[in-house]
């Protein structure tokens, strides 16, 4: 059966099921959300991209303020170099931001903190009411080190206890200060799992390591360039005195004299010639005294121009005093009573031998507990009038057996002293280190005359360890094995350095590396870390002068003048060839040092940094200090790069 429909229900039908014309109306409805999705994409790029940059300025900024900090304070330095590393990483305007903003700060365990915002203008959000993007970023920065052990070998001679030229401070205390700040950079860039040790060798003539060794390692005699007491005779002196004068005091009468004091460089502590000139007038008339006797008196007016100078050591320092006179007329008077008397007196000389004499010295060894060197005296009848004087030892050494050569491209086997790691045979003591005792030796004929070994006088020649307070014959502060060391203790120890004696870079550069080496006297200290992990070994050498030795010094290996166990036993050795050979020597051992993977790191400190001092250092690491603020941003320099710097947030 056929049905069909009506026209028009046939139309509605058609119109309810056609969706041709939907399409559009949906396509008009989804513009406006498909802009703003587009919108937010492009804006939101924007702010991505503004924001990483932010964050790289900010992360840059963080490290250069850590790097700058240094003494434990956020200060004006660090805060410049924070915000100059940001501004160069993130200008105003960049990618159109606005309203920039940023901060940084550090807290108590010296990590700086730094915060940066910035507004990003929207292009299409702004339609829908977002007119701006805002990004912020913090970025953390921080060092952390890991096992190291840290040698500084420091330069105390007599001219640090000079002053640079741009500085008010002495150099012996701008070092306090700068290893101090050292310290505490890396004090707090040490976590709980990381280990890091200091050590010191202060070193001048000699160094003083004595009390760190092992009974055995020391000789029980050694021989010394001394003298022994042969003989005695009685003098009698008959005297005759035909006259007797009186002066009385100097009274000025005009003109004036000033006294100026400064201090000279230890290693030149020697007085200028003296220019005062006195000019004399004088009047004179005679009478005849109640016994009979020729009376002459004299009316002296002395009129002195010029300056005298004079020099003496004073707490370790060289001060010379000058004496000037502004055309000072003083007078006096001078009675000569002429008088003949005889007097006669009896005395007793006292016969020398001076020459080499062995001494025990098995006393200083003890009998403590740590199996190290005790310490204690030495008695010598060596006193004038030969009597016995009583010595302390201090700490000083003289090195072991070595070589008369000039030439160091390699260590020679024969040189027992610049084996850094052989430990001493206690049957051998070519093999032993000696006490230093500086007061047991004595010059020949005088200071400046060693044309005899042996000289028999009756004369009290020049005592090496008296001279000059001791400057001939100085021992530094006490070296100190690696360990940990608190704030306060490392005050304390550098406090205590004294500053004396001329300058012999090898002896010194030879202990550090020793106390630092972990194969060595002290392997089972040094040769790995307590938590178990691999040690970063660094030697920090510091010198504020070129090699200046002298063949008059008690040094390391004796007295030069007599001993010559480093030159040639022909001839009086010369103090340039004696810096060659300290200087040769110093090369072969830099060398050793970094063939050991050690880091060596020089700083020339008020004084140029010379080739050898160039060579000496690891590549990179030599550096030349004028100044004390020099000075401590050179160790800071140090410490950031023993450190790792690294961002943390």
């Amino acid at each position: 059966m056929n049905v069909v429909r009506s026209e028009k229900h046939g139309l509605l039908s058609r119109l309810l099921d056609d969706q041709a014309g939907n399409m559009l109306a949906m396509g008009a409805a989804a513009v406006l959300p498909l802009m703003g999705l587009i919108g937010a994409g492009v804006d939101i790029s924007r702010g991505y991209v503004v924001k990483s940059r932010l964050q790289i300025a900010c992360d840059s900024g963080a490290l250069a303020g850590r790097r700058m900090l240094t003494g434990g304070e956020w200060g004006e330095a660090s805060e410049n170099a924070a915000r100059a590393f940001f501004a160069t990483n993130f200008e105003v305007g960049s990618y159109g931001s606005k309203s920039l903003a940023y901060d940084y700060d550090a807290d108590s365990a010296l990590v700086v903190k730094g915060t940066a915002s910035a507004d990003v203008p929207t292009s299409v959000m702004q339609i829908f009411g977002k007119t701006v993007i805002n990004v912020a970023v913090t970025c953390h920065a921080e060092m952390q080190i890991p096992n190291s052990d840290i040698m500084f070998v420091l330069d105390t001679t007599g001219s640090m206890a000079d002053t640079n030229p741009s500085d008010t401070v002495t150099r012996i205390a701008a070092l306090r200060t700068a290893v101090n700040n050292f310290h505490q950079t890396l004090e707090a860039a040490k976590t709980s799992a990381s280990q890091v040790r200091y050590g010191f060798v202060p070193y001048a003539t000699s160094v003083n390591v004595g009390f760190l060794l092992k009974r055995e390692w020391m000789v029980d005699r050694w021989t010394y360039q001394s003298r022994i007491p042969d003989g005695t005779e009685l003098v009698t002196t008959t005297s005759t005195s035909k006259s007797k004068t009186t002066n009385s005091a100097w009274v000025r009468q005009s003109g004036s004299s000033t006294t100026h004091t400064s201090n000279l460089p230890l290693e030149s502590c020697v007085a200028p010639p003296n220019t005062a000139v006195n000019a004399d007038v004088t009047t004179s008339s005679e009478s005849t005294n109640a016994e009979g006797q020729r009376v002459v008196t004299v009316n002296r007016t002395r009129t002195t121009t010029g300056s005298n100078y004079s020099v003496a050591i004073v707490s370790g320092a060289c001060r010379l005093t000058e004496t000037r006179y502004n055309n000072l007329v003083q007078t006096r008077t001078e009675v000569t009573t002429y008088v003949t008397t005889t007097s006669t007196s009896t005395s007793t000389r006292y016969w020398w031998m001076y020459r080499p004499v062995e001494f025990d010295v098995s006393g200083l060894k003890g009998s403590n507990a740590s199996g190290l060197m005790a310490g204690g005296t030495v008695t010598a009848q060596i006193a004038n009038n030969h009597a016995n004087r009583t010595i302390t030892w201090n700490g000083c050494i003289e090195e072991r057996e070595t070589v008369r050569q000039d030439t160091y491209d390699t260590i020679p086997a024969a040189a027992i002293d610049l084996d850094v790691d052989r430990i001493p045979d206690s049957t051998l003591p070519s093999t032993q280190w000696r006490p230093a005792l500086g007061q047991l030796v004595f010059a020949r004929n005088s200071i400046t005359n060693w044309t005899a070994a042996n000289v028999r006088s009756a004369s009290n020649l020049t005592n090496i360890g008296d001279h000059m307070s001791g400057f001939y014959a100085a021992c530094p502060s006490r070296s100190r094995k690696l360990g940990s060391i608190s704030t306060s203790d490392l005050n304390t120890y550098l406090n205590g350095l004294t500053v004396n004696g001329n300058t012999y870079h090898d002896i010194g550069f030879l202990w550090g590396l020793r106390l630092l080496s972990p194969t060595g006297l002290f392997a089972t200290e040094n040769s790995s870390a307590a938590n178990g992990g691999s040690i970063s070994r660094h030697l920090i050498f510091m010198t504020d002068g070129e090699t200046d030795t002298d063949i008059v010094n008690y040094d390391a290996y004796g007295l030069s003048a007599l001993d010559r166990r480093r030159t040639s036993s022909a001839a009086t050795p010369t103090n340039a060839a004696q810096n060659t050979i300290v200087e040769r020597r110093l090369a072969a051992l830099c060398t050793e040092a970094k063939n050991r993977n050690i880091t060596v790191w020089v700083i020339a400190f008020g004084t140029d940094l010379t080739d050898l001092l160039e060579d000496c250092a690891s590549s990179g690491r030599a550096f030349e200090a004028n100044n004390a603020a020099e000075l401590n941003d050179t160790f800071s320099k140090i410490a950031a790069q023993i450190s790792q710097l690294r961002i943390t947030r």
